[in-house]
């Protein structure tokens, strides 16, 4: 399958498999303005206009899915196959990524794993979202198994508990004594964190949630 770049030429005098491949190429510009279109969400969240060059992109990208969409829609091409054949290829939902741009702006086209999982807000655990882009990166549940842990300092096959004498892999409020959290993923250092920390977290989530 052609996986480069997507090509400037006038759609109505292509083939069908051609315009196939645009509309592919299309969807993956998409794809790589996944931050950009997170943050847009923040922004219309916080009632701010969003403006600048990578929005202008991002939402251009989304009117080219869609304008290709459509043009494929009157030829009565059936693109499920292909579709279905780049998700398993980038191992990413295309399908809801592409029915998320035909609602947009109303519905923000986030990039999703096969499991209907945002890319950008997967926990470290890699099985479900934190609740949002701005604190700690930990779903809710792996947040309060944490806590849990780190309070009572019991073993876990989930979590790692330890004290370190270097500030490099502490967080800011703890000293060398400080007991840290973090979660156990073999070949991976992920952040640790202290009682305070997930504390912190724990609170900021309800207040938000109010």
């Amino acid at each position: 399958m052609h996986l480069g770049k997507t090509p400037r030429r006038p759609s109505q005098l292509v083939s069908s498999h051609e315009l196939i491949e645009d509309f592919l190429d299309a969807l993956k510009d998409v794809l790589a303005c996944e931050v950009v279109l997170a943050d847009l969400e923040m922004d219309l969240d916080k009632e701010i206009e969003a403006e600048g060059a990578k929005v202008d992109k991002a939402r251009s990208a989304i009117t080219k899915v869609c304008n290709l969409y459509y043009q494929l829609e009157s030829r009565k091409e059936n693109i499920e196959a292909p579709l279905k054949e780049l998700s398993l290829h980038l191992k990413l939902d295309l399908t809801r990524l592409l029915a998320d741009c035909l609602k947009f702006p109303a519905v923000i086209p986030y990039v999703r794993d096969l499991g209907g999982l945002r890319r950008l807000f997967i926990c470290y655990c890699g099985l479900n979202e934190a609740p949002d882009r701005e604190g700690l990166g930990l779903c809710t549940g792996c947040l309060q198994a944490a806590l849990e842990c780190v309070r009572e300092k019991k073993k876990s096959d989930r979590f790692v508990l330890y004290r370190s004498y270097s500030s490099q892999v502490r967080c800011r409020h703890a000293d060398f004594n400080t007991a840290l959290v973090t979660i156990f993923k073999p070949g991976f250092w992920l952040p640790a964190w202290c009682e305070v920390c997930l504390m912190q977290e724990k609170d900021r989530i309800s207040l938000k949630s109010k």
